[in-house]
Formats: structure tokens, C-alpha cells, sequence
């Protein structure tokens, strides 16, 4: 009998005769919350409001059972009631914003995972949570000041460093990225931000021994990470398994539909299998999401192309390297373009700028181009860590 069943026991035993006692209700609850017992947990609640109607305690748990229910927006409810009558709790707010966070709102998840850090000496949780809110709005640069000020205050607070090592990451600091990983392995080998890092890091070099047994792990710790997910659809797309490549993509998705990168690599994988149709659908999600996104204008002029629609095609690359002149996908189409009219010395020529460029490499292949790219690419901006 483990020390948890023990107690659990003896709570009942002591209830028998005392069926009315605030406290021992309160602490069977919260511990058959632990055993992941929501609706025992709901039951035992409504015997403590019935005694106490305003008992905090019981009312924040009755929240936060909502929430592991997923009911967030009951969950969020019962917090706003809690904070309109005055109760300025760090744990309220904690809750409050990880609900939040939980539904999208990350811009009101920021307010209320700030005042939980601001007493981050009583709730240390706070300083990731608040670092996490401002990374999913892409403030990248801020999320790493709070995490690195979080850490000098709680050096101790281990999961902080593997959310740090993916902000360097997202920072395009990759050096940092992957010292700091590195030292998270060591003291905790499956973490999942870090082990997501050096995969992506060594999907970046093409090192697939170490990307895939790091991102194996790294979902199986967190089934639902979305960049974990990710990389096992880059790592199936330069393995040329591009079915698989296109189911592992379509899960990240899921998890973070709001991200433009991943609905470009969904392109990528339909264009690669000669797909223009199913492209153009990805496509114009991610056009949806950002008009102004030279990526997106390349692509749908290389879907274009394989449709024959070569004054379509044009527009769009007009577009995308209007928007960025060293775009990828707009660069390959426009030598697409003077390769299919006639013009191979200029088609030369923009594959000599691909070739000379830091996204393609001397020698790759498209795979490895879009791998490469997705790999270091920020995902910051709507893409839950998990």
C-alpha cells in the first residue's frame, strides 16, 4: 500500500466521525485530484461548499478539477469569480492564466502569469508559465529575459532550463541552445524541451542517429508536443518517407494550427509527392493565417507551376520576393519558371543564388532544404510547448 492509498484510507476513517470537518474534506479532495479522480474529487467538493460556500480553497480546486476535465471555460469562470471578489492569491492567478493559456488567450494569460511571477519567491511554477505566454505571442526576446531572471532568483527550478534552451533556440541562438540542452540531458536525460532541441538541432546538420532517438523520447514523454512531432515529420521527409512525413505533420497541426511554418511543410510533403492540389490547400491555410509571409506566395507559385498556370506562378513569385528577395521557395520558382520557358541560363543562375545561400547549401536536396530551414526556423508565435 503506497503512503498516498494509506492516507486516503484514513481520511475516510476519520470523516466517519466527522463527516463535517472543513480541513479533511479539503484534503480528500485534493488527493483524490492527485489520483487523477476528478469526479470523486467534484464529490467530496460539494460535501465542503455545502459546509463552508466561500471556502477559497475548496472553490480553486473546484477549478482546477474543471480544468483537468478540459471544461475551461467553467474552469475560468470559477477563477474570474475568486479575483472579482478581491482575492489576489499567487495560485489564483497561476491557475487563472494556465487556463487561459490552455484555450489560446495568450495575450490574457500574460497579465495574470506576470502577477503570479511577480511572487515567484512563493511559486516558483510561475516564472515558466509566464516566460511560456509570452513565447506563444513570439515575444521571444522577452520570454528569455523572464526565464533567465526567473533562474537567477531559482537556479534550482530544473524544468525552467529546458523552456530556456528552446527560447535560445527560437532565438536563433543556437550555440546557447545547445549548451544549455546539453546540461539538462545530463541532470535530467528525458526532458522533452531539451531533447526536442537537439533533435531539431541535429535534423539542422543531418545527424538522424541522434535526432531520432532524441525525438523519440521527447514524444513519448509529451505525446502531444507539437514541435517533437514536427521534427518526426522532418526526419520522415529526408528519410523520403513522405506519407509518414505527411501524417506526422498533420498531428503537429493539431496541436498548433496557428503556426504558418507547419502548414508550409504539409505543402512541402504533397508537393514532393506531386500532390498540387492538397499543396494548395496547406497553402492557403497558411496564407489565412498571414497575408504577407513570402513563403506562402512562393509555394502557391510552385503549386501553380505544376498546374501549368504559369501567369499565376508568376504573380506569386513577383509577390513572394517582393515581400523577401532571398525567399526559398519563391527563388525556386522563379528558376522553375525560366527552366520551363526556355531560359536555362538564367534558371542557372537562380539556382546558383540557392546553392550559395545559407537555407540550401551546395549539394542538398529539397528535403534537406525544407528540414534544414523548419528545423531552425522560430516557431514562437502560437505553438504550445506542450
Amino acid at each position: 500500500m503506497t503512503e498516498l492509498t494509506q492516507r486516503l484510507r484514513q481520511l475516510h476513517a476519520y470523516l466517519e466521525a466527522d463527516p463535517a470537518n472543513i480541513h479533511l474534506l479539503f484534503e480528500l479532495a485534493d488527493l483524490y485530484l492527485q489520483f487523477g479522480q476528478a469526479q470523486a474529487c467534484e464529490e467530496v467538493l460539494s460535501r465542503l461548499l455545502a459546509e463552508d460556500p466561500g471556502h477559497f480553497g475548496g472553490r480553486s480546486l473546484a477549478g482546477i478539477c474543471l480544468m483537468r476535465q478540459n471544461h475551461l471555460d467553467d474552469a475560468i469562470a470559477a477563477f474570474d469569480d475568486l479575483r472579482r471578489e478581491g482575492w489576489e492569491e499567487p495560485a489564483l492567478f497561476y491557475n487563472l492564466a494556465y487556463a487561459l493559456l490552455l484555450q489560446g488567450r495568450y495575450a490574457e494569460a500574460e497579465i495574470y502569469a506576470a502577477k503570479a511571477a511577480s511572487q515567484r519567491d512563493i511559486l516558483p511554477q510561475a516564472g515558466p508559465l509566464f516566460a511560456r505566454a509570452l513565447h506563444f505571442q513570439g515575444k521571444v526576446n522577452e520570454a528569455v529575459a523572464a526565464c533567465e531572471q526567473a533562474l537567477s532568483e531559482h537556479p534550482e527550478w530544473l524544468p525552467m532550463y529546458g523552456l530556456l534552451a528552446t527560447l535560445y533556440l527560437d532565438q536563433e541562438n543556437f550555440a546557447a541552445a545547445e549548451i544549455v540542452a546539453r546540461q539538462v540531458l545530463d541532470v535530467v536525460p528525458k526532458d522533452p524541451d531539451a531533447a526536442t532541441v537537439m533533435g531539431m538541432l541535429s535534423i539542422s546538420k543531418q545527424d538522424l542517429d541522434v535526432a531520432i532517438p532524441m525525438l523519440d523520447q521527447a514524444c513519448t514523454s509529451r505525446p502531444n508536443s507539437s514541435r517533437a512531432l514536427m521534427g518526426q515529420g522532418l526526419v520522415s521527409m529526408l528519410q523520403g518517407d513522405l506519407k509518414k512525413a505527411e501524417l506526422r505533420v498533420s498531428e503537429a497541426l493539431q496541436y498548433m494550427p496557428g503556426h504558418v511554418g507547419s502548414w508550409h511543410v504539409l505543402a512541402w510533403c504533397r508537393i514532393l509527392q506531386q500532390q498540387p492540389s492538397a499543396a494548395k490547400e496547406a497553402l492557403l491555410e497558411a496564407l489565412r493565417l498571414d497575408r504577407n509571409f513570402a513563403d506562402t506566395h512562393g509555394g502557391l507559385a510552385i503549386v501553380a507551376i505544376m498546374e501549368g498556370k504559369m501567369g499565376e506562378a508568376q504573380k506569386s513569385v513577383k509577390r513572394a520576393l517582393g515581400l523577401n528577395p532571398s525567399s526559398f521557395p519563391g527563388l525556386y520558382a522563379e528558376s522553375l519558371i525560366f527552366q520551363a520557358g526556355g531560359h536555362p541560363i538564367q534558371a542557372q543562375a537562380i539556382y546558383g543564388k540557392l546553392m550559395e545561400s545559407s537555407v540550401l547549401p551546395d549539394g542538398t536536396s529539397l528535403q534537406q532544404a525544407v528540414a534544414r530551414t523548419v528545423a531552425l526556423s522560430p516557431f514562437g508565435k502560437d505553438t504550445p510547448a506542450g
